[in-house]
């Protein structure tokens, strides 16, 4: 019986990689990737992205989240900016400084959409891609210390508003509501 595949010879049998001389020091034959794969990525990374073009812009937001045994119900309200990257491989948060951080890209190589938790939380979720005007993401964070299974669905609503709820994936395998995020363009 053959053993599994690991990441590197998964590589080779995908013929992403082949072997070929190092970057750094030509003498020496490395794992390089294949110039056709790498043509291929920037061409469907870019297609992909296009898919959250319409996020760009500067957009209002309210936050309502239900009470709990320890909290009374509440509603935080505020705005939030969203731009592509420099270079388009990445939608970005943009502070008030302007600064933008980087939270969601497409992955080619694997088909799949990725959030990134890089500020406050800390995460990677994953989606197959959209289901007509909603998405999915799924994954493990860390929000303030405390680790939990997270799903957030996003749902477009035209040009102008999107929102999304997150779920927290509790003990017995359930999901169970945390909050919800409403956005509408400002015009």
């Amino acid at each position: 019986m053959d053993a599994p595949a690991g990441l590197i010879e998964t590589l080779f049998a995908r013929r992403l990689v082949h072997m070929g001389p190092s970057r750094h020091d030509p003498s020496r034959q490395v794992a390089t990737f294949d110039p056709d794969a790498v043509a291929r990525l920037a061409a469907d990374r870019a297609a992909g992205m296009e898919r959250f073009r319409w996020l760009t812009g500067d957009w209002t937001f309210e936050n309502p989240v239900p009470a709990t045994r320890l909290n009374p119900a509440y509603c935080d309200v505020g705005s939030a900016t969203f731009a592509p990257s420099a270079d388009s491989l990445s939608m970005c948060m943009v502070g008030r400084d302007g600064r933008q951080t980087p939270f969601l890209t497409f992955d080619p190589w694997s088909r799949r959409w990725i959030y990134m938790l890089t500020i406050g939380s800390y995460g990677i979720l994953r989606s197959p891609g959209w289901d007509g005007n909603r998405i999915v993401f799924t994954g493990a964070m860390t929000m303030i210390g405390i680790d939990c299974e997270w799903r957030m669905t996003w749902t477009r609503d035209g040009e102008n508003a999107f929102g999304f709820v997150n779920d927290e994936r509790l003990a017995d395998g359930s999901w169970a509501y945390i909050d919800e995020w409403r956005y509408q363009r400002k015009v």
